[in-house]
């Protein structure tokens, strides 16, 4: 099969969809932190995984017999899908807004020293919790949302996934007119100015720490949400999924797509998850470059990081002005 044939193929477009549907959300959420807010986080993935993980031990029964694959877990509660995702996005806010509490009121370079030690302590947690997540095994059989539905119902003989990118989209749309109204509205605006000179809406008499607050928990949610989504559409999780380098991939999207732009968190999802769709079906054979994808894929996103910092800093979707703005001198 050709490396044409295979990128059109239902299969693959499907999944690649629903890649940058999920990352878009991760880059949606990161933007609200990092471009509205100017807060400077690196436990994204952490958030991602918790949200994952939350709504997979909700929406699963505790493996029956102790399988050899998840051994450990002894804790599941098989509620409806729904409940999962709600689950998610609540658990995962409310973490966010623990670790903002104790980080917001410091400078970028602390904060970011802050979220890196709250990232690395999930990730603890979750390979130490057995019992709870399953450790350093996967969590199988997670339910995805009206499978059977689908097959019954069209019997288009297609593959899930395809119907799961109307399902992750639907989801998307929503978050993107939440996040694009919160921008546009006075809370909004505070979060801006805060990102500019916090010392301006504070002597306008705004507690700014609370709206930091409830942007870590907003950003935090939405990350819980989109590893919700990517947990139902794997049908298995496992802790190695949800490495550090996952929140430089979101940080690079936003960079790339402009930061303060939720179109351009998206946009810049598409683009990282496009180069990484075509590089997965290049063959082996390939002379040179073939059989070292993997270590080629990061290194082509830096390089296309560092030529939109330097060609166009403010994104491809971003204001030059609020980008400048939000440069501490």
């Amino acid at each position: 099969m050709s490396v044409v044939s295979t990128l059109l193929s239902p299969s693959l477009i499907a999944t690649t969809l629903i890649f940058i549907i999920i990352w878009g959300m991760l880059a949606i959420g990161l933007n609200m932190h990092w471009g509205e807010a100017g807060l400077l986080n690196f436990a994204h993935a952490a958030f991602f995984a918790v949200g994952a993980y939350t709504s997979a031990i909700l929406t699963t029964p505790p493996p029956e017999g102790g399988g050899i694959l998840e051994a450990t877990r002894t804790i599941g509660f098989n509620f409806p899908i729904v409940v999962g995702m709600i689950g998610a996005v609540v658990v995962t806010a409310v973490i966010g807004i623990a670790i903002g509490a104790t980080s917001i009121r410091l400078a970028d370079d602390y904060l970011a020293i802050v979220t890196l030690a709250g990232a690395e302590l999930i990730r603890l947690v979750i390979v130490n919790q057995g019992s709870l997540t399953a450790g350093t095994k996967p969590i199988k059989n997670i339910p995805r949302p009206l499978e059977g539905t689908f097959r019954e119902v069209l019997g288009l003989g297609l593959p899930y996934s395809v119907y799961y990118v109307g399902i992750s989209g639907l989801v998307l749309i929503g978050t993107l007119i939440v996040f694009r109204r919160l921008s546009d509205s006075p809370f909004g605006r505070v979060l801006n100015a805060i990102r500019e000179d916090e010392d301006v809406p504070k002597a306008l008499g705004r507690d700014t720490g609370r709206y930091k607050l409830k942007a870590f928990g907003l950003g935090a949610g939405v990350a819980g949400l989109a590893g919700a989504l990517f947990a139902h559409s794997q049908n298995a999780i496992i802790a190695s999924q949800f490495t550090a380098s996952l929140t430089f991939i979101i940080w690079a999207a936003v960079i790339i797509g402009g930061s303060g732009s939720y179109v351009g968190a998206l946009a810049g999802a598409a683009v990282i998850l496009g180069i990484q769709a075509v590089l997965r079906v290049v063959p082996s054979t390939v002379p040179i470059i073939g059989g070292d994808l993997e270590v080629l894929r990061p290194i082509i996103v830096g390089i296309l990081l560092i030529v939109v910092m330097y060609v166009r800093p403010q994104g491809m979707f971003g204001n030059k002005e609020q980008t400048l703005a939000g440069v501490k001198e």
